[in-house]
């Protein structure tokens, strides 16, 4: 049986792992979109964004 010691400590990891989980999916989320430790990669898409396609 879990102590009220362990519970709140439980509760806090659960919390912490549902904010994470937002957060990562606020910024992009698992889309692997992410430069992979090729920075240049990252900054040329950046430089030169894809246009959407125009709608008339």
């Amino acid at each position: 049986m879990l102590t009220v010691r362990g519970v709140v400590t439980l509760l806090v990891l659960v919390v912490l792992f549902a904010l994470a989980v937002v957060w990562i999916a606020r910024h992009g989320g698992w889309k692997g979109e992410g430069c992979c430790g090729n920075c240049a990669s990252c900054h040329e898409r950046c430089e030169h964004p894809q246009q959407p396609p125009k709608q008339n």
